[in-house]
């Protein structure tokens, strides 16, 4: 009888040490996975600032491109006025004279 308590007991201590084992087991898991959701995230963090920071950069260019091209426009066009004002200003001034004469 004494054999088989020492057995029982043998097997609740072996059963003991497999739950406490287990348990260690479990919350080295749990720490390995929460380490890789926390590298995940800051991977996507920094994955997601470089892509922002390209687009706001291909955004600048096109904005600066457009700027460029609407300088550009808007130069040509004030210089065609000041040319078509250079080669008619006479005849526009008589044009509004006379327009202002017959009021």
């Amino acid at each position: 009888m004494e054999q088989i308590l020492n057995k029982l007991s043998e097997i609740e201590l072996t059963a003991q040490r497999i739950m406490e084992d287990s348990g260690k087991t479990r919350q080295k898991l749990s720490e390995e996975t929460e380490q890789k959701c926390k590298d995940f995230d800051r991977q996507l963090e920094e994955q997601t600032s470089h892509k922002i920071q390209q687009i706001r950069s291909r955004l600048v260019q096109e904005k600066d491109a457009q700027l460029s091209a609407l300088r550009a426009e808007t130069d040509a066009t004030f210089t065609s006025l000041d040319a078509y004002y250079e080669k008619n200003h006479e005849r526009l001034s008589e044009e509004i004279f006379q327009k202002i004469l017959n009021l």
